[in-house]
């Protein structure tokens, strides 16, 4: 019979994006949801604050409720409140997939979380929310939900379709952000620099509406100024390509304002491509800053040992252990030794060091020879290394010894420390490692590395601790959420 997952396990799974594909998260998300229901709810809500993947925002919530198991109307309504804390495109995408994969017994319950959200919206903010996200509303209120589509207040029928709700044609109140934005293309430089400003016009529409004249740099700095650290991170190809970098002025707000982003933890992802997409180096140079500090949020503590497979075939574990190793550098508190095993160790200190630093650092190691994993613990003990923690890239086919078992015995003998062993698993040879580990009850958390691109690597990594359940003790502790504490307390609407 099939062994239940731990919730460690659980977590490896999930921690992976998809890349929109979030059926993907069905599998293993309904057995979660029927074995570990209260750690699933409770992981939804850690993750709405901790996790890195929006894919898992969007589709845990809606995989636990299509889980008949899931019952609990506590955890139900933590989910459906987490669907409500979506951004309109993303709750489409939520919706949507509701539909896709059927959720018995709360249809109508999404039903009339949707239709109090979009009310909550016509209430507050409506008037931005209908400038940024106005095909993604008229999705909302469209959907045919059981009983007929939901229909919009005259304010938002008018922002979103330009017409009263009896058909007639409607022009767009004057104060609205969407007649404002009509007008930025025949206003003034410091008029539209100041409307922009003032009024907090988002990038993507604010370039769109003025076309050619976003050169002009009185109302590029008004941009820049407004954007948002999203914007930021998301448009700085565009941003170059419009000259930043050849006037100091412009580059200086630039910096400003990438400053300010640096000081929240979000986004440490979606750096990885801006930086990429740079090609000034000064201006990488301050992205990969702002990333670093970005990682420190999400430290690990302790110093850490991280094997890497060299052996024959292993060259997917050589690049894999390169972009790992630089992001445990960014992450650990303490030290980071990289060890590259075949029959035998290879020691880089990786310690502070960029991934430029170590592909340079490690250009000439080749996948070769045959797999003693146990050399790189062992040459652990032969230096004194005092580690807390051992992250292992490999496909788990060890064919020399010591093997790495006999090397974690060894070390536990002379530090007295029972190691947490994290491995990266990577496709190749039978995985005698993990059977090894498990015959021997030496716990290995793993994770399944097959299709999984070096983007999820941060996510993954943030899960790894020093004690191997301190990780399912701070997601326990994550508060479930009420619809009414998202939605605020309403009478009329209940769900």
């Amino acid at each position: 019979m099939e062994s239940r997952l731990t919730k460690n396990q659980i977590f490896a799974q999930l921690a992976k994006s998809p890349h929109g594909k979030l059926e993907e998260y069905l599998p293993i998300g309904r057995q979660a949801a029927e074995h570990e229901a209260e750690f699933l709810a409770h992981l939804i809500s850690w993750n709405r604050s901790k996790g890195q993947i929006r894919d898992s925002k969007v589709a845990l919530p809606v995989v636990s409720l299509s889980t008949p198991a899931f019952s609990s109307e506590e955890l139900v309504e933590n989910s459906l409140a987490h669907l409500a804390l979506l951004r309109p495109r993303e709750y489409v995408r939520a919706v949507s997939f509701s539909k896709q994969i059927k959720v018995p017994g709360h249809g109508r319950q999404i039903r009339r979380l949707v239709e109090r959200s979009l009310r909550r919206i016509e209430n507050t903010d409506l008037d931005r929310v209908a400038l940024q996200h106005r095909e993604s509303l008229k999705r909302l209120y469209s959907f045919p939900y059981t009983g007929g589509s939901l229909k919009p207040s005259e304010l938002a029928n008018v922002l979103l379709n330009k017409r009263h709700l009896d058909g007639t044609p409607a022009e767009y109140p004057g104060n609205s952000l969407r007649a404002a934005l009509n007008r930025l293309k025949d206003m003034p430089p410091l008029e539209v620099a100041g409307t922009i400003t003032g009024r907090k016009i988002p990038f993507l529409m604010a370039s769109g509406a003025l076309g050619s004249r976003l050169k002009e740099p009185e109302i590029l700095m008004a941009i820049i100024g407004a954007m948002s650290p999203a914007e930021l991170t998301n448009n700085m190809t565009l941003l170059e390509r419009l000259g930043i970098k050849k006037n100091p002025v412009l580059r200086a707000a630039l910096e400003s304002a990438l400053m300010k982003s640096g000081r929240q933890s979000s986004g440490a992802l979606k750096l990885s491509k801006a930086i990429e997409s740079v090609e000034d180096e000064d201006l990488k140079e301050k992205l990969e800053a702002i990333q670093e500090k970005k990682l420190d949020s999400m430290g690990i503590e302790g110093n850490w040992l991280l094997i890497a497979d060299k052996s024959g075939s292993m060259n997917a574990a050589i690049d894999l252990a390169r972009h790992l190793a630089s992001t445990l550098a960014r992450l650990v508190k303490g030290n980071v030794h990289l060890v590259f095993v075949d029959e035998g160790p290879r020691y880089i200190d990786a310690t502070g060091k960029t991934l430029e630093q170590l592909v340079e650092e490690t250009k000439h190691v080749v996948a070769q020879g045959g797999t003693c994993l146990g050399a790189g613990l062992q040459y652990a003990v032969e230096n004194n290394l005092d580690v807390d923690g051992i992250a292992i890239v490999t496909d788990g086919g060890e064919n020399r010894v010591p093997t790495f078992t006999q090397a974690h015995a060894a070390y536990d003998k002379k530090f007295g420390k029972n190691l947490p062993v994290y491995m990266y698993h990577v496709r190749g040879d039978e995985d005698r490692m993990s059977d090894n580990c498990e015959r021997l009850g030496v716990a290995v958390q793993k994770f399944e590395m097959q299709g999984v691109d070096y983007y999820s690597i941060p996510n993954i990594a943030q899960s790894m601790r020093t004690n191997r359940y301190s990780l399912i003790d701070e997601i326990m502790a994550a508060p479930l959420l009420t619809i009414d504490k998202v939605l605020g307390s309403s009478r009329s609407a209940s769900v």
